[in-house]
């Protein structure tokens, strides 16, 4: 990996890392690393602290936000003309998210409480409002973490440098780096 992409890949996942650590109903943050695995060139693992049955909107909204943290901190740190297709995955996964909130769950005040399963045998116009209402949750995620990151630019500079330098840190030492004491609230 080049010192560029090692760089780009630090921020990406101190973005989405970040926005866990400061989202309330974000999953945990578990791990974070910029070794390459597979397709994915960094990741950051997240683990539920007890079993979960159902999820509210909340914490598909924090899920929606931490897909975000990616691509925004790229954006952010190297500007618009400088994010890459790194951020693809990430995107998949907040969109489809989305529209299962959106058709499947009833999460939009707009559709309203209606289950769709296959849009296709939707009409024009049903389909037209669930995509609006998917890009306006989308758009509004990008929002809420281009603020929080904006916010939080100096925790954000801190755990990409850890990273650069020692490339996984795991829940412990993420916190350490960003002076979070133990037994303190994530937030």
């Amino acid at each position: 990996l080049s010192e560029e992409s090692k760089k780009l890949t630090a921020y990406h996942e101190s973005g989405h890392a970040i926005v866990a650590l400061y989202t309330d109903a974000a999953l945990p943050v578990h791990k974070a690393t910029i070794m390459p695995r597979g397709r994915a060139l960094g990741m950051v693992t997240q683990i539920p602290e007890k079993d979960e049955t159902s999820i509210s909107k909340e914490q598909l909204l924090a899920k929606l936000d931490v897909c975000m943290g990616g691509r925004v901190a790229e954006e952010l740190i190297f500007g618009d003309n400088k994010v890459t297709t790194g951020a693809r995955s990430d995107l998949q996964q907040a969109t489809s998210l989305a529209r299962h909130m959106v058709a499947e769950c009833g999460m939009s005040e707009a559709i309203g409480p209606i289950y769709v399963d296959d849009l296709r045998g939707q009409s024009a116009q049903m389909r037209s409002a669930i995509d609006a209402e998917v890009t306006g949750m989308l758009k509004d995620a990008e929002a809420r973490v281009r603020d929080l990151l904006r916010a939080r630019g100096k925790e954000l500079k801190l755990l990409a440098e850890a990273l650069m330098e020692r490339e996984t840190l795991d829940q412990a030492q993420i916190k350490s780096v960003l002076g979070i004491k133990k037994g303190e609230a994530r937030r």
